[in-house]
């Protein structure tokens, strides 16, 4: 598969330009659109770019409403309500976790619930924001997508992919940062290698009859994904189908929803601990470079280079993709393009490949 190389910048522009024409105020079409570019600066390709062409037909289709802007629907204590209204998830996720880190700061802990949600993008990204003020975090998804996860013993799919992500604030460096889906793999690496033409690794699909498979086109013909780590990764699942759903009442969205049932219950938590709750915070964050530095010192295993702790190879890949640009595989591309165009963008615009 051919791969075309591009400077974070025009990325960004180019998102910028197409949410822009879809409806999107200037400040959403340009958060989003940096949200995609980051999560390939990342290297978490599935939650970059080649969302694009998919919340474009979205906000089409009218599952995602371009214009709206989120909102906190109702308050109490240390915990906010805050509503989509079904705009693009990034700004609800910012919106969210800027709720919890600002209760979090005055009162020790805070947390805010997500609803009427749209795809939040890469959950790791919240966490990260929460650090950078000073907070640990977490944030919980339930119900978020078309339910293609099979559930430990079961044949057929019946949960999310579920993402659960932890963030933790690190003194003179990027946080630890734990960000993963509950599914051995996530739908959007499925859809990469199927871009790419790549097979998967054995036992983390399953086809429509619950067969393993490692053909990520199995997957598009209502196929599965499989847990990670078996009942393990299974009970987390369930854990953040119940915290990003039936806690934040995202099975009862209200009116005025997008069509597709399994779009609109989805929800997510948002929790974040101040750094100063307990101790003094530039202790916590000195302990926590003491726990950082202390695993990294630990020999490596035969064949393995360092050893690296979690957040820290995603910020060893921002520091690589942000100087050589970020590539992109033809077929992406190519939808990409198409999506530019389909919104009235002209062709000749479109950015160049990086030299």
């Amino acid at each position: 598969m051919q791969m075309l190389r591009f400077q974070p910048q025009p990325l960004r522009d180019l998102g910028r330009r197409i949410f822009e024409a879809v409806g999107a105020p200037a400040e959403t079409a340009q958060l989003v659109a940096s949200a995609l570019v980051e999560a390939n600066l990342m290297g978490h390709d599935s939650h970059g770019v080649i969302r694009i062409p998919d919340y474009v037909k979205r906000a089409r289709s009218g599952q995602v409403h371009p214009a709206a802007r989120p909102r906190v629907v109702s308050e109490r204590g240390a915990t906010a309500l805050v509503s989509g209204d079904w705009a693009f998830g990034q700004a609800t996720g910012t919106l969210a976790i800027d709720e919890a880190v600002r209760r979090a700061r005055e009162c020790g802990v805070g947390a805010a619930a997500a609803v009427r949600c749209t795809h939040l993008g890469r959950i790791g990204a919240y966490v990260e924001r929460a650090a950078a003020a000073d907070c640990a975090a977490m944030v919980w998804v339930g119900g978020l997508g078309l339910r293609p996860a099979v559930p430990h013993g079961g044949s057929r799919p019946a949960l999310g992919t579920n993402p659960v992500a932890v963030g933790f604030p690190t003194a003179g460096e990027h946080p630890v940062v734990m960000d993963f889906a509950t599914t051995s793999v996530a739908a959007g690496k499925v859809m990469v290698a199927l871009a790419a033409g790549r097979q998967l690794p054995p036992d983390v699909i399953v086809d429509s009859q619950g067969r393993p498979t490692s053909d990520p086109r199995d997957f598009v013909r209502e196929g599965g994904l499989l847990p990670f780590g078996g009942h393990k990764g299974y009970a987390m699942s369930v854990m953040a189908e119940l915290l990003g759903q039936a806690l934040t009442g995202a099975d009862h969205p209200g009116g005025g929803e997008p069509g597709e049932e399994i779009v609109r219950r989805s929800g997510a938590l948002f929790l974040a601990i101040y750094g100063g709750a307990f101790r003094p915070v530039d202790e916590t964050k000195a302990a926590s470079r003491s726990v950082v530095s202390r695993l990294r010192s630990v020999p490596p295993a035969p064949g393995v280079e360092s050893v690296m702790t979690p957040g820290e190879p995603e910020a060893r890949t921002r520091r690589m993709r942000q100087a050589a640009g970020i590539d992109i595989p033809s077929q992406t591309w190519q939808a990409i393009s198409a999506a530019w165009e389909s919104v009235g963008l002209l062709k000749d615009d479109l950015p160049r490949t990086a030299s």
